[in-house]
C-alpha cells in the first residue's frame, strides 16, 4: 500500500496533466491486442508479462488493422530493430504505413491505445524516434521505463502538452509488480 502511495504522489510531482492519485490505477480493459511497430522485442516481454498478471492478451508481431475488431485495448511498443524487421521481411516504409493505419482503426473501433516503451532496442534512432510521435502523439496512456535512454524529454512535452496520462517504470526487474500498481484488469 505504501508502494503504491508512494508511485501515485511521483505522479502527481510530475505536473503531467491526468497523472494523479485518482489514475491509480487505470483500467485495463480485455482482451488487450499487443504489437510492435519497427519489430522490437519489447512487445514479448510485455506480452509475458500480462501472461504472469493474468491479462487476457494477444501478441500479434504483424498485427493487421482489421484485428482491432477482436479487442478492447491496443498496447503498442514503438522502436526499431533492424534485425527483427529483416526477420519478419518487412521494411521500415511498411512498418510505418501499418502503424498509421492501427491508429486509424483505433479510431474506428474506438480502443484506446496505450503506448509502452521499455527500450530494448536501439536508442535515439532517427527511425525509432518517428515511430515513437507517431505513436505518442495518438497514444491515450503512455508507460516509459525511466532509464530507457529514450526520449524522455519527448514523452513529458506530449504528456503536458496534449494531456496524456504518463506512468514511469523505475525497475524492469520488478515490472510486473510496477504495471500491477498502474493498472487493475477489467472484471
Amino acid at each position: 500500500m505504501l508502494r503504491t502511495l508512494a508511485i501515485c504522489l511521483s505522479l502527481l510531482l510530475l505536473a503531467v496533466p491526468g497523472a494523479s492519485a485518482g489514475d491509480c490505477p487505470l483500467a485495463l480493459e480485455e482482451p488487450v491486442l499487443i504489437t510492435s511497430v519497427g519489430q522490437n522485442l519489447d512487445a514479448l516481454i510485455i506480452k509475458t508479462i500480462f501472461d504472469d498478471m493474468r491479462v487476457k492478451a494477444d501478441f500479434l508481431p504483424m498485427a493487421e488493422p482489421s484485428a482491432l475488431a477482436d479487442y478492447q485495448q491496443v498496447v503498442i511498443s514503438p522502436g526499431i530493430s533492424y534485425k527483427g524487421m529483416v526477420a519478419s521481411g518487412t521494411s521500415f516504409e511498411k512498418e510505418f504505413d501499418r502503424t498509421k493505419a492501427i491508429i486509424e482503426a483505433t479510431r474506428e473501433y474506438s480502443r484506446p491505445i496505450m503506448l509502452m516503451y521499455l527500450g530494448g532496442f536501439t536508442q535515439r534512432d532517427a527511425k525509432s524516434q518517428e515511430l515513437v510521435e507517431l505513436v505518442a502523439s495518438n497514444a491515450d496512456v503512455i508507460i516509459v521505463y525511466r532509464d530507457s535512454g529514450g526520449p524522455m524529454d519527448y514523452f513529458l512535452k506530449i504528456a503536458r502538452e496534449e494531456g496524456v496520462p504518463l506512468f514511469l517504470i523505475d525497475n524492469l526487474g520488478n515490472l510486473c509488480e510496477e504495471l500491477m500498481l498502474i493498472f487493475s484488469p477489467s472484471k
